[in-house]
């Protein structure tokens, strides 16, 4: 009986010390604004120029995907360095370089082994794979310094 009275004093003062649900979801929208809006706009570049050169629904919408929503969520659960918006601009155009470049190598290499409609997949998880790990990677290396 303790435990709960003492489980339920804690949980109150604690919720009583969080922010609102919306100044909570506009501190988590605007805290990395610079990179969402330029991975958001390098993934509608890729998206267009990917439809140029490869397959314009699978493999465009997936990179665009992987650019749009991969890189900001990676620089802020996983970076272990927060930088002002124009260090965070560039940071966000070399991971979007850097991506789109795995992602183009991975799909061509898929293109020889496997049936066509699955490289934009595969191509897809191998980048995401070895995005997370070098940010994760990198992050250990930072707290381990």
């Amino acid at each position: 009986m303790r435990v709960n009275a003492l489980l339920s004093s804690h949980l109150r003062r604690h919720m009583s010390d969080n922010q609102s649900l919306g100044a909570r979801l506009k501190e988590d929208l605007i805290s990395n604004l610079s990179v969402s809006v330029v991975s958001v706009i390098l993934a509608v570049v890729a998206l267009f120029v990917f439809a140029q050169i490869g397959d314009p629904t699978t493999g465009g919408l997936l990179l665009a995907l992987n650019i749009g929503v991969f890189i900001p969520y990676a620089y802020e659960r996983y970076w272990p360095v927060a930088y002002s918006r124009s260090e965070a601009a560039v940071w966000t155009i070399s991971a979007t370089l850097i991506t789109t470049g795995l992602f183009i190598g991975t799909y061509q290499l898929a293109l020889g082994v496997v049936p066509g409609e699955y490289t934009g997949g595969i191509a897809f998880v191998l980048t995401v794979l070895i995005q997370y790990g070098i940010a994760a990677l990198f992050m250990r290396i930072r707290q381990n310094a």
